[in-house]
């Protein structure tokens, strides 16, 4: 986006002319389809009533008021209207790669579309002056308000690729990511004010602080190094640029007076999760100011299972809930009762990954899980924010917790400190082909903090997200929600999801099969309200205080994954054949 003016005036002819339907709080109520039609849209890209994957309306929320599959399911989104898609369905010019992110279906009475296309940017509202289809309607260089025949040629060239990047980089060698290389040679120099936001995940949103940071150098240790603060951010629908809004719900790392010249323009990003970012950088040269945007795809492979809740820790790092991300595999299960934690740990076949070392799993375990897969290099877990040493002898197992989060400092803003109050994690490199997994959070306990907290998961397929459900700021989504601690045997339990890997021939993971756990008859204090009375909901919450009325209501009384007596109608002890089949109320 650029502020200033050069050359004759001449928007040409696009090919994809940005045309918008008109606004609504509903793209599938048959109006933006009607519009799209009169544009010229063809039957391929309308909504119906599940939508598009465009934001036809221009809002900055794509397919909302759409109904959705199940609460957490995820499909792929741009934040163009359906006017500017390609033959080939997606977006041209710097849109193909930006302005596609991930929409999560979010839940209610009835789950529809959050509108939230998560990692993307509309296209700018004009062309600038540089090369490249920065307003994506399929010509480079044809403002309609400045022109872009530009002498001497433009000084400035924006990314339009997206950088890929890896989780636990060394943290003596982070990456670099140099806007300064988007200034020619001769004017790098007289760039000043350089300022760089960068945007994230979930769970960015709900922890009291950003799980990635940003250093002015390579190596993280060094004093001072690490550089900006939180701040919340909305995406600016003339410019598309990201600003600061003290009202808005997207969390950032925003660094102001970064710096001036070539060592401004040079930023080192941290990660230590996987999913979509965005980096945004602005610098002024020649008394015009200037933001590009690099786009960041944070990939690590194999499954991973991410959990945060929104009363993680206190003020002295004591207080708040702890709750525990559970990870079980559904196959080569050598239990008599198979299941979570209490029912499934026979000798030292340990089924369930969870926070006990005695399951293998933890940064504390002296063994490795005995679940028959290859351990990884070190590098898959060892590295900026990571809770594992390089000293640990059994190196990256399979599967593996990143970290028990029991208590924390909710003031504490360094990822890498100890009591950084950040997600549970549970990985695995290397699933084969048609292994399955289910994901549970379990309440443990309350240490002093409030009655209820509400989790928030994210599953991962190599490190593109394939799930997200639970509590969310940005989309207010405000369940489940766990009010009943009771550690192991007794606190409420949510069965989140069920997920299916896909191998090819050479060992690779090229895909997932996921699905959220729906209630038979939901508790609507914990899954949430229903759409009509006795009907079940998108989540399952089983506690020994359940609501739900009689005769549904069921008390779990151990932690099978099929119980006597449950609404789950398999037999006790057996591992459910269907999703539906996990919920025991």
């Amino acid at each position: 986006y650029y502020d200033g003016g050069c050359g004759p005036i001449d928007a040409g002819t696009p090919p994809l002319p940005r045309m918008c339907a008109p606004p609504t709080a509903s793209e599938c109520n048959g109006g933006t389809d009607s519009a799209l039609m009169g544009l010229g849209v063809g039957a391929s890209r309308l909504n119906g009533s599940s939508g598009n994957g465009f934001d036809d309306d221009c809002d900055g929320l794509v397919d909302e008021g759409c109904s959705c599959p199940g609460n957490g399911s995820t499909k792929d989104c741009y934040l163009v209207p359906a006017t500017m898609a390609t033959a080939q369905g997606t977006p041209a010019g710097w849109c193909a790669s930006n302005s596609k992110g991930s929409l999560d279906c979010s839940g209610g009475e009835l789950p529809s579309w959050s509108g939230v296309c998560r990692g993307a940017l509309p296209p700018n509202a004009h062309e600038v002056c540089q090369a490249g289809d920065f307003n994506c309607d399929g010509l480079d260089g044809n403002s309609d308000i400045m022109g872009c025949n530009c002498s001497p040629p433009a000084t400035v060239t924006c990314p339009t690729t997206t950088r890929t990047l890896s989780p636990y980089p060394d943290a003596t060698m982070l990456p670099l990511v140099d806007g300064s290389l988007w200034v020619s040679a001769s004017a790098r120099a007289q760039t000043t004010n350089w300022t760089w936001t960068v945007v994230g995940g979930d769970c960015d949103n709900v922890l009291p602080h950003p799980t990635f940071a940003l250093y002015s150098g390579p190596n993280s240790a060094t004093a001072g190094g690490r550089k900006g603060a939180r701040a919340t951010v909305r995406i600016d629908p003339v410019s598309g640029r990201l600003v600061t809004d003290a009202a808005a719900k997207l969390a950032s790392i925003r660094a102001d007076a970064f710096g001036n010249g070539v060592a401004g323009g040079q930023v080192y990003p941290a990660f230590a999760l996987s999913g979509d970012y965005v980096m945004q950088g602005e610098f002024d040269l020649d008394g015009a100011h200037y933001t590009c945007t690099q786009k960041v795809a944070v990939r690590a492979p194999g499954i991973r299972a991410e959990l945060c809740w929104d009363t993680v820790g206190g003020d002295n790092g004591t207080n708040g809930n702890d709750i525990d991300i559970h990870f079980a595999r559904l196959q080569g299960v050598s239990c008599a009762k198979k299941g979570w934690n209490l029912s499934c740990k026979e000798g030292a076949t340990y089924e369930d990954c969870y926070y006990d070392d005695a399951s293998g799993c933890t940064a504390t375990a002296t063994t490795g899980p005995v679940w028959g897969y290859a351990v990884s290099p070190r590098s898959a877990c060892v590295g900026w924010g990571s809770k594992r040493l390089a000293t640990d002898p059994r190196g990256c197992t399979n599967p593996r917790l990143d970290a028990d989060n029991v208590s924390c400092d909710r003031a504490q803003a360094d990822p890498t400190a100890i009591d950084f109050c950040g997600p549970e994690n549970i990985n695995l490199d290397n699933p084969k082909d048609l292994d399955a997994f289910v994901v549970g959070v379990n309440h443990y306990g309350n240490n002093a903090g409030t009655a209820k907290a509400r989790p928030h998961v994210n599953l991962y397929c190599n490190g593109a997200r394939v799930l997200s459900v639970g509590y969310n700021p940005v989309t207010s989504s405000v369940f489940p929600a766990l009010t009943k601690p009771g550690a192991d045997s007794g606190g409420d339990w949510w069965t989140v999801a069920t997920i299916k890997a896909h191998v090819d021939a050479q060992g690779a993971l090229t895909s997932c099969d996921v699905g959220n756990i729906p209630s038979h008859h939901a508790d609507p204090n914990r899954d949430g309200p229903v759409a009509v009375a006795g009907d079940g909901n998108q989540i399952c919450v089983d506690s020994k205080a359940n609501t739900t009325p009689a005769p549904n209501q069921y008390s779990y009384t151990s932690k099978q994954f099929v119980e006597a007596g449950s609404a789950q109608s398999n037999a006790a002890g057996s591992i459910p054949s269907s999703r539906a089949q996990f919920c025991k109320h």
